[in-house]
């Protein structure tokens, strides 16, 4: 047998086996032409044999999916209940590819009964990024699966339409933590302005992912977020002020740096030595004057030890 044979063999055979189980597992519709066609390339353009991976034979079968536009889309939709991630990502890579032609029928998907399925496809309604699909998006953020809100919140983000901006302000109070985060990321990509206070109050969310992210996101939105920050950080939630601390450093400026100022005078170590952190990179070298009067009187090693970090990084300019 030749390798050309061999070849042909590796990418086709699968294709074949597919179509044999498929007609016995039974399908919920009859299959289509279109289907059928898609199902045969699908397998090539998701192979995962090593020596045929981003081969001619497999790309030329993705183009040919692709091209097919809006007539493969429901046969694909189906294969996002795939157990294989490398068959899941080729999916959305396909969507991606036919763009808006591929959205109509996505949207009509976000209604059914799987979950998974229905998370999946707001990953790619976000990476397609077809404003169409915002309505739709909204509707199921409400979803009783909290794999779904966390797909809603990342899919309306990267979509970056501020029609979203209530549906984004509900989630960052959702129960479950990876929700607040994708919440907490989306707020900062939309620059929502009613999710500043809130954002706030995530710096002391007990998960530290969604600390994290609303940070991040708080950074962003900058001088608009410093008197919410400032004004919290005598929270009784410690982890709220010292990530605002924190926070207040990286945004930078005299602002920040003079609103984190009365922190040096904290009765815990780890919120001055913060504090001197955040003054350090607020490149605000008045703001130095207040670390430098603290430096005789201070007895905690870790503060002495920012301290002289401070001191030394403006003494160099």
């Amino acid at each position: 047998m030749t390798w050309k044979v061999k070849k042909y063999l590796i990418i086709f055979v699968p294709a074949l086996l597919v179509l044999i189980s498929a007609a016995f597992a039974g399908e919920e519709r009859p299959l289509t032409a279109a289907d059928k066609r898609v199902d045969s390339l699908f397998v090539v353009a998701s192979s995962g044999v090593l020596q045929y991976r981003n081969a001619p034979e497999q790309a030329e079968a993705f183009d040919s999916i692709v091209a097919m536009g809006s007539e493969a889309v429901p046969r694909l939709v189906e294969k996002y209940n795939s157990k294989s991630a490398r068959e899941r990502h080729t999916v959305n890579n396909i969507f991606v590819d036919i763009g808006s032609e591929a959205v109509p029928y996505l949207r009509q998907s976000l209604f059914i009964d799987d979950s998974r399925q229905i998370a999946r496809i707001c990953y790619t309604l976000g990476e397609i990024k077809d404003s169409s699909a915002v309505p739709d998006i909204i509707s199921i953020a409400v979803h009783d699966d909290w794999w779904v809100r966390s797909g809603c919140a990342g899919a309306l983000g990267k979509i970056g339409d501020t029609s979203a901006n209530a549906a984004i302000i509900s989630l960052l109070s959702d129960s479950v933590e990876n929700v607040r985060k994708s919440a907490a990321v989306t707020a900062g990509e939309l620059m929502t302005p009613d999710a500043v206070e809130i954002l706030v109050h995530c710096l002391g969310d007990p998960f530290y992912g969604v600390r994290m992210c609303a940070s991040e996101a708080l950074i962003k939105f900058g001088e608009e977020a410093l008197k919410p920050i400032v004004d919290s950080l005598e929270s009784d939630n410690v982890m709220l002020g010292n990530l605002g601390c924190t926070t207040l450093g990286l945004i930078g400026g005299e602002a920040a740096a003079f609103g984190v100022a009365r922190q040096l005078e904290s009765i815990m170590p780890i919120r001055r030595a913060l504090a001197v952190e955040a003054i350090g990179n607020s490149n605000a070298p008045l703001a130095c004057g207040f670390v430098d009067l603290i430096k005789e009187t201070e007895t905690d090693p870790m503060v002495l030890l920012y301290i002289e970090k401070t001191i030394k990084k403006y003494a160099e300019r």
